[in-house]
């Protein structure tokens, strides 16, 4: 059973309920005025941004449903009826589960986050409660890890377990990270980079993720005809970091990136 909500829906709880409850700032417009702007009032980079924080990259993905016992994974004996199923986008069409793991790679914290739930009544109840987070799992991508081939892939998982599957010719185990004690919790188990948020770390942020762009430039000549890496460059150089990292997360890594204050 597909969801009944969209994407874009379950990515505004989850980046609202970030917000309101964590006091985290997702990095580009409309949330934030450009930094350049910022300074120019003589309010420096602390006005909207934490000064010090996680850099976190977030790409939102929705979660069939499988409850019938001909669904295929209960029929292989991999999953147990009810359990959900989440798609990555084939290598044959986007290259953007390489570019996560580019990123992640990095140095950054890099994660899908998909809902354990697909019914709009199920959307409502947990925005109006700000607990859409704790009913939902994170995947890194290095956990996934890379696809064997441009075919579909997917991951099967339930919320019981903290083990999920990518299901390729052979179903092959994957970590699932548990939100259930929400995301500080989760950044505590994991290693991640601390940053203090300041104009010289968001433009070497910026330089990071054109760099991955960059090393990638011979891929993604597969799904566009140009992605103009001198002109991105342009961007990173002549704007403000802020619109150089928002701009290429959603233009290059379709995720946000948000800074989960210390």
């Amino acid at each position: 059973m597909k969801p009944d909500f969209s994407e874009f829906s379950y990515g505004y709880a989850v980046t609202e309920e970030l917000a309101s409850s964590l006091n985290a700032r997702l990095v580009g417009s409309p949330i934030f005025p450009s930094l350049y702007a910022e300074g120019q009032k003589g309010g420096g980079y602390d006005v909207k941004l934490p000064t010090s924080g996680t850099a976190l990259f977030l790409q939102f993905k929705l979660s069939d449903y499988l409850e019938r016992a001909n669904a295929k994974e209960h029929r292989d004996g991999v999953m147990d009826v009810p359990y959900y199923r989440m798609h990555i986008r084939p290598t044959k069409h986007s290259d953007q589960h390489n570019l996560l793991l580019g990123l992640e790679d990095s140095g950054e914290s890099v994660f899908y986050i998909a809902p354990e739930f697909h019914l709009p009544r199920e959307l409502n109840d947990y925005y109006l409660n700000k607990t859409v987070i704790r009913n939902s799992a994170a995947f890194a991508p290095k956990d996934i890890g890379v696809m064997p081939d441009d075919d579909d892939h997917y991951l099967v998982f339930d919320k019981a377990s903290s083990i999920a599957h990518r299901c390729s010719e052979e179903p092959k185990e994957v970590r699932k990270s548990s939100l259930s004690n929400g995301f500080r919790a989760l950044l505590m188990q994991r290693d991640v980079r601390h940053i203090d948020v300041n104009e010289r770390n968001l433009r070497s942020l910026a330089s990071n993720m054109l760099e991955v762009l960059e090393s990638s430039e011979s891929r993604l000549k597969k799904y566009r005809k140009s992605i103009d890496i001198d002109g991105i460059k342009r961007i990173v150089d002549e704007r403000d970091p802020v619109s150089g990292i928002s701009y290429m997360a959603r233009t290059f890594y379709d995720s946000e990136l948000v800074i989960m204050p210390d």
